[in-house]
């Protein structure tokens, strides 16, 4: 029989309202779900009357209430927080344990963490799979190494299944520094970004996990074979899950991903000027940071040469107008955009076409319009490799002198506001132009 635990009041935190949750509701059927299981990760060390114990027995409570099961390690700490709080309503619980007989610093099961179902492995990282596997989204609080361990493999796998990918879900502000710390020093690359939500309540897990139980909705229906089913969000139980199309979520998606735009303060310094309300095109969107940053102004579309980038732009951001195009030869139209907006993009625009591109962006533009785009500096025209462990990055450049920028606006018609330059991994010009109001 599970042990239900109740903290004291004072201990509770962010108390969940349970007027009229009863054992049989809290564990009532949700055969329709894609999300089912919720793996808790955390430290086993921390104690009871911490903040970070409050807010897993929090969370774990507020998500048996909404139907999930809650799935953690059976030690102590956040393991312990989680199934106390799931089984304070009674809610499923399950434990993937390991009793060592060599690790004497790892904790085992604890006798206190009493769990519906439990299962035992063999050794630390079959214990490790089996919670990835027993879980269709991950919840991780503060840890040592052993959750350090944890999060580096969901997060991997996540980049791995990309689409289908079982959410990762980092509880607390201190994540920020963490994952800017990886992109400062490690190869991390936009989808990796793209796997991570954070959260700061149990309202946002739940809000997070209901979010995704939508999204991904097609991934229960596809046909899953072998091991790697069970690593692939409605693998673990799609045969229960019913065909349905996919649909998107009408809600605006908001940037819960960890880790700062590249370009913020000039992000920033577009929208001050470029008054809302407006729209505003961004050439070579790649995957969606900036639009999306953007589309809380202003009614954006964004364009990109990769169609592989588009896929993803567009999957972040279903209800936003992105479309694969090559700015040489797509019609922008004319007078239409109060803004263009262009991060790293033109300066992959070989010199013959630079100004027919900038005439048709002057075009593109109303009365007063705003062109801000943001190249590499230099001179002349590059093929430049950059090899990482796993393959060969190659990219074209064409690189810009201020004298060239000024040349290029003036030609065509802009006036020039300013033009400055920024200093990130190499030396960029930024330039900021306009289109005159009487032309």
């Amino acid at each position: 029989m599970p042990v239900n635990i109740e903290l004291p009041k004072k201990d509770l935190g962010r108390n969940v309202d349970t007027e009229g949750i009863t054992a049989s509701s809290a564990k009532k059927s949700t055969g329709g779900r894609i999300i089912q299981n919720i793996t808790f990760f955390g430290d086993s060390a921390i104690p009871e009357g911490d903040k970070e114990y409050i807010d897993a027995y929090n969370t774990a409570r507020l998500l048996a209430q909404h139907g999930y099961t809650i799935v953690n390690g059976g030690g102590p700490g956040i393991m312990k927080a989680a199934t106390a709080g799931a089984e304070s309503i009674n809610g499923k619980t399950k434990a993937i344990y390991w009793e060592p007989k060599l690790a004497s610093y790892f904790e085992g099961k604890n006798i206190s963490n009493t769990t519906d179902e439990s299962e035992a492995y063999s050794n630390y990282i079959m214990r490790t799979l089996g919670l990835i596997e027993n879980g269709d989204a991950f919840v991780i609080f503060k840890g040592g190494t052993g959750t350090i361990s944890e999060f580096g493999m969901v997060w991997c796998i996540a980049k791995l299944y990309y689409g289908c990918h079982k959410p990762v879900i980092l509880f607390g502000d201190f994540w920020d520094e963490i994952v800017n710390a990886f992109q400062k020093y490690m190869y991390i690359d936009e989808i990796e970004l793209a796997v991570l939500n954070k959260a700061n309540s149990p309202e946002e897990v739940l809000s997070l996990i209901e979010f995704y139980q939508n999204k991904f909705l097609e991934c229960g229906v596809r046909s899953v074979f072998g091991d790697e089913g069970s690593l692939i969000i409605g693998g673990r139980n799609s045969k229960n899950v019913t065909s349905k199309t996919y649909n998107q979520v009408a809600s605006e998606y908001h940037s819960r991903h960890v880790g700062k735009l590249i370009s913020q303060e000039q992000l920033d310094e577009f929208i001050s000027l470029v008054n809302p309300p407006a729209k505003i095109l961004d050439i070579g969107c790649g995957s969606g940071m900036d639009i999306r940053y953007l589309s809380n102004k202003y009614s954006v579309k964004g364009i990109d040469f990769s169609e592989r980038l588009v896929k993803i732009a567009k999957y972040e951001n279903p209800n936003l107008d992105i479309e694969v195009a090559d700015i040489i030869t797509y019609d922008l139209g004319k007078g239409i955009y109060k803004g263009i907006w262009a991060r790293d993009s033109i300066h992959h625009i070989p010199g013959e076409y630079l100004f027919g591109v900038f005439k048709k962006i002057f075009d593109a533009l109303v009365n007063g319009g705003i062109f801000y785009l943001i190249v590499r500096e230099g001179k002349g025209e590059i093929i430049e490799e950059e090899k990482k462990s796993y393959f060969l990055f190659k990219r074209f450049y064409h690189l810009f002198s201020e004298e060239e920028l000024k040349e290029l606006a003036q030609n065509t018609g802009f006036e020039i506001v300013k033009i400055y330059t920024q200093k990130r991994t190499h030396r960029w010009l930024v330039g900021i132009l306009r289109k005159p109001e009487v032309t």
